[in-house]
Formats: structure tokens, sequence, C-alpha cells
């Protein structure tokens, strides 16, 4: 019986009905208001967390976790909402504990030693420990917003990279191209939230033409950036008719109003378009075709409806906009002159008045450059500039599936550049488990 209810997991279609759900509980904040949305949320997390349970397939569990994820992020402020659900957190240690014992006869641990980024991920994991060494307050290194983050942000990521190797190790039917199709919905899923959001504010569109912003704007267009690369990877192995997924990415990410989503994503796609046309050749025109096609609609937009982009392209030139980010940039070189070997530390919050950071947020950088810089000094840029040529060098050696991941990481450190990025632990967690992943498909 379990075998039967765990091969109906994996299957897209469960995948593709958990999308449905999803979408249907986005839709509702529009009808029934959002604290009936929060609700729902929540138990659209009990969900994931039973086919967790009930699964020893990793694949299985991650897409019902990306989408919850991704409409997680659509409420701003909603730290306060979701922590009247603490409660739910013994359910959610009961699954784990569930998803472990069922699971224990088919898991081989695999060595950290033999695992190629562990030294890697280990370096950046001191190093942010050691961040703010010297010249930080006892206060604010043991805050618990810091100490929260050092773990997620390095030894916790350590144990995702390991068992999420071990078990991908461990499944005789583990497969690359089901990970892909997972991205692909996910991203999918944004796509209809960002469309979604249009049709319910439709009104106000159409009574004055221009991009409708929106908070989350950035988490999406991460999310995004992250998973383009998939939508490629599919249309090369599978179907040509998957390229829709990034070419609407791309459509959505204009819609959002993210500044950074709108260069970087461009870039992005930009790239992916010359590599695939290089790698698969078959698909070469249609491909070039579509780029074409783009950059016409791109100019023609400009000329002729740039009043409906004006709102993007005035905070390209605000002062007011780029007030923030500029200065916290200045002001990373002055924290890394401060205490030049470790930074200020990762839990820094001096500069909130560039950032007032909502609650449960730390003071970021919004970039990862001055993020190291700022935050743990020249440990940090040794760290993480290792790590970086680390993930490359492994990657570049993992065939097509490593490519596809290496495109995955040139959009969210592009991304990052301007926003949190690599620093937030959901998508260095979503990341990470994509490194994992191509390891195991050149091995298997």
């Amino acid at each position: 019986m379990l075998s039967k209810v765990r091969k109906f997991l994996a299957s897209e279609i469960f995948l593709i009905l958990m999308a449905v759900i999803a979408a249907v509980i986005i839709c509702v904040d529009q009808l029934l208001g959002t604290p009936v949305y929060y609700g729902l949320s929540v138990y659209f997390g009990f969900l994931c967390f039973i086919v967790f349970a009930l699964s020893d397939d990793l694949i299985t569990m991650l897409g019902p976790g990306l989408l919850l994820l991704s409409f997680v992020i659509q409420y701003k402020n909603s730290f306060d909402d979701y922590m009247g659900y603490l409660w739910g957190i013994p359910i959610l240690v009961v699954c784990v504990l569930v998803h472990v014992w069922l699971g224990r006869s088919s898991f081989k641990g695999v060595s950290l030693k033999s695992l190629p980024l562990t030294k890697p991920i280990c370096f950046a994991s001191v190093a942010m420990l050691l961040g703010g060494v010297g010249i930080t307050t006892t206060a604010e290194y043991f805050s618990t917003l810091s100490i929260v983050y050092m773990i997620m942000l390095g030894p916790f990521i350590l144990l995702v990279y390991w068992y999420f190797s071990s078990r991908f190790k461990s499944s005789s039917s583990f497969d690359f191209g089901r990970l892909a199709f997972v991205m692909v919905v996910v991203s999918s899923f944004i796509i209809f939230a960002i469309f979604e959001y249009y049709g319910e504010h439709w009104a106000k569109f159409i009574s004055s033409p221009n991009i409708l912003p929106f908070q989350w704007r950035n988490n999406a267009c991460t999310l995004l950036m992250i998973a383009m690369p998939f939508g490629f990877y599919l249309a090369q192995n599978r179907s040509v008719w998957f390229f829709a997924v990034p070419v609407l990415s791309c459509v959505a990410i204009v819609l959002s109003g993210s500044r950074g989503g709108l260069v970087f994503g461009a870039i992005e796609f930009l790239i992916l378009v010359i590599y695939y046309s290089v790698v698969d050749k078959p698909h070469k025109w249609v491909y070039l075709s579509v780029l074409g096609l783009g950059i016409v609609a791109c100019v023609v937009v400009v000329l002729k409806f740039s009043d409906m982009l004006s709102y993007t392209i005035d905070r390209f030139t605000s002062s007011k906009e780029n007030f923030r980010r500029i200065g916290l940039w200045k002001r990373s070189v002055t924290d890394f002159l401060s205490n030049p070997l470790f930074g200020r530390g990762i839990g820094y919050m001096g500069n909130r008045d560039f950032h007032p950071s909502q609650v449960g947020q730390l003071c970021w950088y919004h970039s990862s450059i001055p993020q190291v810089i700022g935050s743990m000094g020249i440990a940090g840029i040794l760290a993480y500039g290792y790590q970086l040529f680390a993930r490359v060098k492994v990657l570049r050696g993992c065939g097509s599936a490593g490519a596809c991941v290496l495109l995955s990481l040139v959009g969210l450190e592009l991304m990052s550049l301007v926003n949190p990025g690599i620093f937030a632990p959901a998508y260095l967690i979503i990341i990470t488990i994509l490194f994992a992943a191509a390891e195991n498909e050149v091995s298997s």
C-alpha cells in the first residue's frame, strides 16, 4: 500500500495537482480575504509535511515545498500572522521523524569528506561564525536572529548538502529530469501568481496602464531566475515546448516591476539562449527566433508604449529609490575598514538608518559582494571567493545537469548583486540541493 502511495506522490500528475491547489489558494485572497488565505496556506503546508513523511524520495517532496515557499513570500509583514500557527511545529517534527523512520532501510549515508563541496561550505561557515569578532558586542553576536542565521547559512547548509547527496545516491530511481520538471512547474505557478495579481487589479491597470508593483517582486524574480535554465534543459531533452516557460518567465519578470529582475533576468535569458543554441542544435533556430522577436518587442514597447514601463524605468534614475542601496554599499566599505579581518558580523544592526529591516530579518546590505565585505571582511572574501571557484569547478565536470545548475547559480548570483539572494536561507538551500542533484547525475 505504501509503495502505491509513494508512486502516486512521485507522479507528475500529483505535482500538477498540488500546483493547482496552490493556485486556488492565492485566488482565495481576492474572493474571501487575507485571513482565509493564511489559514489555507498553513493547511497546504501540512499537506506538504504529510508528503514529506510518506515519501522516501526527496524530489517528490521538493515540489510541494517550493510551491509552499512560492506563495508564502507573497505577503509582506506576515511574520506575526504566521507566528499564530507555531502549534504546527510539533506536527512538522513528527513528519520528519516518520520520514526518517520509513526511509531508514534504503538510506546509505555518504562520507562528508567524499563530497566535493564540503570544504568550501565549511570555510564559508567559519567565515560567517567569525564575522564581527573583535568589534561586535556580545548582545549583537548572540542575538537570537544572528545565531539562527549563522546556523541556517552555515552548519545547516552542510547538513542539507550531506543529506540530499546521501538520499540521491541511495535512490536507484534518481532522475535529474524529474527535478527539472519540478522547477518548471514551480516557475509556472509563480508566472500564474503574477498574472493573477494583474487580473485581481485589472480595473486599475486598464484605467492607467503601467507596471503594478507588488512587495514580493524580488523574491518572485529570484525564484524564476533560479528555475529558468530548467525549461531549456527539458526543451533539449524532452520537448521544445518547455521553452515556453522561460519565455513566459521573462514576461512575468517585466510585469513584476523588479529592476534587478528586468536587468539580470534579461542577461540570464540571453546567456541561456546563446548556450543552448550551441549545445542544442536541433532547436537552435527556435531559441534564436524567439530571442529576435523578443528584442523587436522590447524596442516597440520602449518606443511606443514607454509609459507602461515608466514605474520601473523611473526607479532606475530616482535618487530616492537608489539612496538606500548606494548608502548601504558605501557603508559596507566603512564597516570593512572598522574591522578588516572579520568585518562587522552578520547580525550587525548599525545600518538600520538606511535599511529599517522588518521583524525576523537581518539588516542586509542588499548585495552579496558588500555583504561579504562588510559582514565578514578578508576572511569572508577568501572563503566565499574559494567557494564560488569550487562550485564552478565541480559543476563544469557534471555534464549537462551540471551546466544547467551552473546557469541556475549564475541567475541566483546575478540577482544577489541587488538583493540578499545567496544569504537568504531558502534560496541557499535550493541551490545546495541542486548541487547535490547535479553531482549525483554524473556519479549514478
